[in-house]
């Protein structure tokens, strides 16, 4: 790295006052000026190093023996040698023994240097220091890289317009930069780094590690110890951690994997990845999709205008985001999920379903327990359900099949359709059709401006259930076994009454109107319609 002066304020670059030519001339001839320092000194126990420095590297490597050894170079380059000497003779190394600290200081001339020659003066020191290895360290730099090697204690690192490096390293580090990566390997102990405008890398950390980051990507891998990332304007990968993690990023993609602990994620304006997380997770997005598997424990997801897909985690989960479809499987526990213009997917749940949804498809199946649906402009289909079902909607379809209890469905403008339901079904809907085969208990059904179809009545261990339907502006059509026994209430207005059963009327019999019984006539068959013909069907 290389520093300059500029007359009369400006320390990057000297223009000379001069004519072009002779300025041309100058650039095409510079003097090159260089000198070396050394030092060495006994360190006292306790005694720490301290390192204020610019315009140049600082390089810190470590031995067993009790000295420090310090080695500078200066390197000055102009177009006036004389004064490219000069200037360079003029740059200061200060080592001061204090009780405490050794501290090594830089001192560049402060006067206005006039320099006659063409061009420019550039200018740098470079050090090389190699330091007990359980001594401490303190290091402030600029406009140059840091490097430390093999420490075996604490070191605080502050730069700017470089790269810091540490490797081999032992005891708490913290380390600061900016416009320059940070990049850390092997270190037994704490980390701490802060960084900006560069990116971060951290590698074979045994202990906890926070990293604060912008405008640059943050990677992590072996970390033996709580992680803990800010970042913004920058990617963050976690990868094979040892204990818990906390990130929180915006304009950035954050990947999280193999983390043997528990997660809380937050982010804006990027996707979240993560997978095979050992413990609880818990995640806040915004303008990103999730995607999240193998968690050890229970998931939290909130997002907005981004989508969710979890699958198989160890515990219950509650996804809710918006204008983002859910796509959720394999969990044991509970699932309690909500989203508005969007889709959800939700299948393999152990436990009992609470969904919530508006303007898109909804689909539940294998369920161990019940499942509530309550939408909003969206077809619902459930299937596989281990309890009872409650869906309610409109504007859209509503399907059901094979419920392990009762099947409820409120709708609006759409049709229902459901099938092998183990307990009762009760069904409100409205302009749209109602079909329902192998109900095995009470059935009721309030249709406005839709057809009714029934089908698979039949005993239940020596029992039949009553039927309740309502409709109007359509037909009403029902396929009764012979082997069940019904009392038979029919009556329409505006439509007429067919019916193919052996009944045994009452009364004298019209087309709109039947009162009759089947069999033993245990239960109720009750039929209302207007403006729409009943038919009773014979069946097996």
């Amino acid at each position: 790295m290389m520093g300059s002066f500029v007359r009369p304020a400006a320390r990057i670059l000297f223009t000379l006052a001069m004519a072009l030519p002779l300025a041309a001339e100058g650039r095409d001839s510079r003097a090159e000026y260089q000198r070396d320092f050394q030092k060495t000194i006994a360190v006292k126990s306790g005694q720490r190093l301290e390192v204020e420095h610019s315009q140049g590297s600082v390089r810190v490597t470590t031995h067993r023996l009790p000295e420090l050894r310090i080695q500078a170079k200066v390197r000055v380059s102009s177009g006036d040698e004389a004064e490219a000497k000069k200037f360079g003779d003029a740059i200061e190394i200060s080592v001061e023994e204090q009780p405490g600290a050794v501290a090594v200081r830089t001192r560049y001339p402060d006067k206005k240097w006039s320099f006659p020659g063409g061009g420019h003066v550039s200018f740098s020191v470079d050090y090389e220091i190699v330091v007990p290895e359980a001594m401490p360290l303190s290091v402030r730099n600029k406009f140059g890289d840091v490097t430390i090697e093999g420490l075996k204690a604490a070191a605080v690192v502050s730069n700017a317009n470089g790269r810091v490096a540490l490797r081999d390293g032992r005891g708490f580090q913290k380390l600061d930069n900016a416009f320059g990566p940070v990049d850390v390997a092997r270190n037994a102990g704490d980390v701490e780094i802060a960084c900006s405008n560069g990116s971060v890398t951290a590698a074979e950390v045994d202990g906890p590690t926070t990293v604060r980051n912008r405008f640059g990507p943050v990677v992590l891998r072996k970390i033996r110890g709580p992680v803990r990332v800010t970042s913004s304007n920058g990617d963050v990968l976690v990868e094979d951690a040892n204990g818990s993690g906390d990130v929180t990023a915006s304009f950035g993609r954050i990947d999280v994997r193999n983390l043997t602990g528990g997660l809380q994620v937050q982010n804006s304006n990027g996707t979240i990845g993560l997978s095979k997380i050992s413990g609880e997770v818990t995640v806040r997005n915004s303008f990103g999709a999730v995607d999240l598997s193998d968690a050890g424990g229970a998931v939290r997801v909130e997002n907005t205008n981004g989508t969710v897909r979890v699958r198989d985690v160890k515990g219950s989960a509650t996804l809710k985001t918006s204008f983002g479809a859910i796509d959720a499987s394999g969990i044991p526990g509970d699932a309690t999920v909500e989203t508005s213009n969007a889709g959800i997917t939700l299948s393999g749940v152990d436990g009992a379903v609470d969904l919530r949804g508006t303007f898109g498809k909804i689909a539940v199946s294998r369920t161990g327990k019940g499942a509530r649906i309550v939408a909003e402009n969206s077809p619902v289909t459930v299937s596989d359900i281990g309890g009872p079902a409650f869906v309610k909607t409109s504007f859209g379809m509503v399907e059901a099949a094979r419920v392990q209890g009762d099947l409820t469905v409120e709708n609006a403008n759409g049709p229902v359709k459901a099938s092998a339901i183990r307990g009762a079904a009760t069904v409100r809907t409205s302009f749209g059709s109602v079909s329902l085969d192998g109900i095995g208990g009470k059935i009721e059904v309030d249709d406005q401006n839709g057809s009714i179809e029934i089908r698979g009545l039949a005993e239940q261990g020596g029992k039949c259930f009553p039927v309740s339907l309502k409709s109007s502006f359509a037909a009403i059509r029902v396929v009764v076994p012979e082997s069940v026994g019904y009392t038979v209430n029919a009556r329409t207005s505006f439509g007429k009454i067919n019916t193919e059963l052996p009944l045994t009327v009452a009364g004298s019999p019209s087309s709109d109107v039947l009162t009759g019984r089947l069999g033993d006539g245990r239960c109720p068959l009750t039929l209302v319609n207007s403006n729409g013909n009943i038919e009773l069907v014979k069946g097996k």
